[in-house]
């Protein structure tokens, strides 16, 4: 498992989607999942550190994780099939004894883009397996990729995230190809 942590939200022009591009930390190593609109949007609020009026189902969701005596230790980006990235949620239970630590923890099936923003939203770690990495996260070179000002910017803005599409599609058939 590799820990990542999110670098941008930038916009698929071709599909008009939204994609959010992990950093796979101790590389220069970006991952691209694609999200919806709505999550999107949560994740930029959350970035810009802008406070929403009512609590989101998110942070329901947060709420009653402490309300039962639990937290979120981490996110996990764990496979991608057919194009889809599949996640889970590690919550923590707390009423538990460290001694009992194998059944201190529980994990659940979720969205990537929910887990990044419960991630974001808990200051929990973010963690993508190996394979992931090693198959559709792709390396970038330079100094703007380093930065965090308008240098990184202007890399994002011509990033050609059609790249991205052709290496997970190219790494899909291979795999397929291989499978059978």
């Amino acid at each position: 498992m590799k820990k990542a942590k999110v670098r941008a939200l930038v916009l698929d022009k071709l599909n008009n989607a939204p994609v959010v591009l992990l950093e796979i930390e101790g590389t220069k190593k970006l991952l691209p999942i694609w999200i919806g609109a709505c999550e999107a949007s949560i994740i930029a609020m959350i970035l810009e550190r802008n406070e929403f009026e009512r609590p989101l189902t998110h942070d329901l969701m947060l709420n009653i994780i402490e309300g039962l005596e639990a937290k979120v230790e981490n996110v996990v980006i764990h496979k991608i099939e057919n194009s889809t990235f599949y996640a889970k949620v590690v919550l923590k239970d707390l009423t538990i004894p460290p001694e009992e630590s194998e059944e201190q923890f529980v994990e659940f099936d979720a969205r990537p883009s929910d887990c990044i923003i419960i991630a974001l939203k808990t200051n929990s770690p973010i963690f993508v397996s190996d394979e992931i990495v090693d198959s559709h996260a792709m390396e970038f070179e330079g100094k703007a990729f380093e930065t965090e000002d308008d240098e990184f910017r202007k890399f994002v803005e011509n990033l050609d995230i059609n790249e991205f599409r052709k290496r997970i599609k190219k790494d899909e058939t291979q795999n397929n190809e291989n499978d059978n």
